[in-house]
This record gives structure tokens, sequence and C-alpha cells, in this order.
């Protein structure tokens, strides 16, 4: 009886230093991770496509052959510039711009309302940004801006929101920039970030330490599982606008 009672308290010893063991190298994997404080920018992510703001096609509503094609691709023109004869018809650019597209050669008959030559004006751009309901309920004109294109990740440029407006089930944002990088043309795209919220000095939890709305709190030593509510949100960083976390508490992260 003794021994079955040594054997009994010796297997608990061991069965509670297996559980103390597996403690400690879970909360040895945890990370603790202070609140901190300072100023938070929240943003909203999309991508835009560069777009031209004066873009001339030229159409006609019957089938006519052209007598002469007066440019090609790739051509400067300025305001008043013969582009094609159609019969007996000069068309003219109403705009300056680059010829960015003959669709027809001289003899050929053209289809009616397709384009014949396209002129587009490449110094008059904006980008446009089709985004989600719940997105663009918070965009508004006169929003700060920042653009990043692909082949230039190092160089960001500074935009502003000029207009919000919807098309055809979607909602698009029309976004000019102050100053465009060489090069660029429409049909290129860039990633964009739209300043939506700005704090100055709040309290900030890292978005990692999050669990389904829930950090575990580490304070004066009591490990506590709360609720965190949160304001303004950068990708990285959370405003805390719960009275329930402080400057001095620790939270845990699992890593």
């Amino acid at each position: 009886m003794k021994n079955k009672t040594l054997f009994i308290i010796s297997g608990a010893l061991v069965f509670l230093g297996l559980i103390g063991v597996l403690s400690f190298r879970f909360l040895g994997q945890q990370e603790r991770i202070r609140p901190k404080r300072g100023d938070i920018i929240e943003s909203i992510y999309g991508l835009g496509t560069v777009t031209a703001d004066r873009v001339y096609r030229v159409r006609t509503g019957l089938t006519l052959s052209i007598k002469k094609l007066l440019v090609k691709e790739g051509d400067l023109v300025k305001q008043g510039d013969s582009l094609v004869l159609l019969e007996d018809n000069l068309v003219r650019s109403p705009i300056e711009g680059t010829v960015t597209a003959v669709a027809y050669k001289e003899g050929e008959l053209v289809t009616p309302q397709v384009s014949i030559v396209t002129v587009t004006n490449l110094n008059k751009l904006y980008l446009e940004v089709s985004l989600e309901q719940q997105s663009i309920l918070r965009v508004k004109e006169g929003q700060l801006v920042y653009v990043s294109f692909e082949s230039l990740r190092n160089e960001k440029t500074e935009g502003v929101v000029k207009s919000v407006y919807p098309r055809e089930n979607q909602f698009i944002v029309r976004i000019e920039l102050r100053a465009w990088p060489m090069g660029v043309l429409p049909g290129m795209t860039a990633d964009v970030a739209i300043l939506v919220g700005r704090r100055t000095n709040v309290l900030m939890i890292p978005l990692r330490s999050l669990l389904a709305g829930q950090v575990f709190r580490l304070r004066e030593g009591k490990k506590e599982k709360i609720s965190a509510k949160l304001g303004v949100l950068d990708g990285e960083w959370g405003e805390v606008i719960s009275d329930n976390i402080s400057e001095t508490d620790e939270l845990l992260i699992r890593k």
C-alpha cells in the first residue's frame, strides 16, 4: 500500500513537472511589448490607374472611306492640326497631344462609331481608383494621398482627392498629383494610400497582439485576457480608446 502511495505521489509530481516545463516553454515563446504613445495615421489603400484627362477620338456616324491619313502613331499635334481626310471631310484636332492610335489605313472603309484616330494629351493626367463601399464612405475631397509607382518604389509622390463618384456600380476616386514623375503614361498603375484619419499623442498597441478583439495583458505580474477597443489603425498599430490598457502594462504576443 505504501509503495502504491509513493508511486501515485511520484506520478503526480512528474505530471506537475511536465506542466511546469510546458508552461515555461509556452511563456518563453511569448514576446512582451509595451503600449506606446505617439501619432498615428490611418490610410485606405488601393490600386490607381493613370488616366488621361483630355482625349479626342475621330469617329463618324456613316460608313466612309479614308482618302488620306495625315498623321501616324506617336506624332505630336497641336490644336487645329489636320488628322485625316474622310472623302471630302477634313478632320482637325481640337486639342494638342500625341497620336496614340490609328486604327485604319488609307483607302479602307471605316465602321460607324469606331475610333479612327486617337489624340491624347499626355500632360493632363490623373489617377483613378476603384474602392469598395465600406472604404469609399470614408474618402472625402481634399484628403492627402501618397502614391508609389512600381518602378519608382523609393520615390513617393503626393496627391489630393479631387472627387468621389459612382460609375456602373463602381465607386471611383479621382486623384490629382502635385508633380508627375518623368515617363509616366496612361494605363500605368500605382499603389495609392489615402489618408482618412490622423490622431496625435495617443496610446497605441500593435495589431498583432490582438486575437478576436482581445489581448493578453500583464499588469503587476498578473496575466489577464481583456477586450481592447481600437480607433484609428495604420496597418501595424492601433489607437486604444478603451480605458483598460495603460503605458505601464505589457502585452503578451505569441511568437
